[in-house]
């Protein structure tokens, strides 16, 4: 089988995304259209940062596009103590209402997140003031139900932190009988960011990949090259970022 028919053979997911309900620059729809409009996108994964609002937009989106292929999973990039960020995975129903609460240790977040039936993810491992570090994934993951990590992410890591990863897993499936998922993430904040990793994996739908997930038989690659966004849309996200979601979180919390 010639690579192009293996490639069409796989599925395709974008994971790590973000949109307007947290420091992204796009819509859920925005997001989703252009998925549509890409043409071999499968699955398509919003993990915005301690909100999972996305996913009802998203669920909207496919009711009115039953006709497309692609299909939105639940959830959400999970700010723990000490500001270190674990994304969450729900590939199918039942979905969650809302995401764990913010600022739960390590072991809570893992246990909140498996007792939602998600898969948890270590995403951008070595950035000092957000990852978790393989010096604490790594001695971690097994007991506590990691389920796998990042290994390629654009905007964190080098070819020698993918090394240092791809060593970590060896030596993990060596110790424990079967490795980490190591899958990836655009980690994308705008429109021309969502391609720049994807996920491949046997089948095309979401329980494909859930199964993919659990069987370690899902990759990442790196997508296309892509124009980087505008000055004007950098320094909206960054505005988004550093002050409207912070300012809308804490509005949403003292409104409860």
């Amino acid at each position: 089988m010639d690579e192009r028919t293996e490639q069409r053979r796989l599925g395709r997911a974008i994971l790590h995304l973000h949109t307007t309900f947290s420091d992204g620059t796009a819509t859920v729809e925005e997001i989703l259209d252009d998925a549509e409009r890409h043409g071999d996108i499968d699955v398509v994964g919003i993990t915005d940062h301690d909100d999972s609002q996305a996913f009802a937009r998203a669920v909207r989106w496919k009711a009115e596009h039953p006709g497309s292929r692609v299909e939105p999973i639940w959830g959400v990039e999970l700010t723990i103590r000490a500001f270190k960020h674990l994304c969450l995975y729900r590939l199918t129903p039942p979905f969650p209402e809302r995401p764990p609460p913010k600022f739960l240790s390590l072991r809570q977040a893992v246990a909140a997140a498996r007792s939602l039936g998600a898969f948890v993810v270590v995403p951008h491992v070595d950035t000092f003031w957000i990852g978790l570090g393989r010096h604490r994934l790594a001695p971690l993951a097994a007991p506590l139900g990691i389920d796998g990590f990042e290994l390629l992410n654009p905007y964190h890591g080098s070819q020698a932190n993918v090394a240092a990863l791809l060593d970590l897993n060896r030596r993990h499936q060596r110790r424990h009988g079967r490795p980490l998922l190591a899958i990836g993430g655009s980690d994308a904040h705008h429109l021309e960011d969502l391609y720049r990793v994807v996920v491949q994996f046997p089948g095309h739908t979401p329980a494909d990949l859930a199964q993919a997930f659990q069987q370690r038989t899902a990759t990442a690659v790196w997508g296309p090259p892509s124009p980087p966004p505008s000055l004007r849309k950098q320094l909206r996200q960054h505005t988004r970022a550093l002050l409207l979601h912070p300012a809308e979180q804490i509005r949403r919390r003292l409104g409860r």
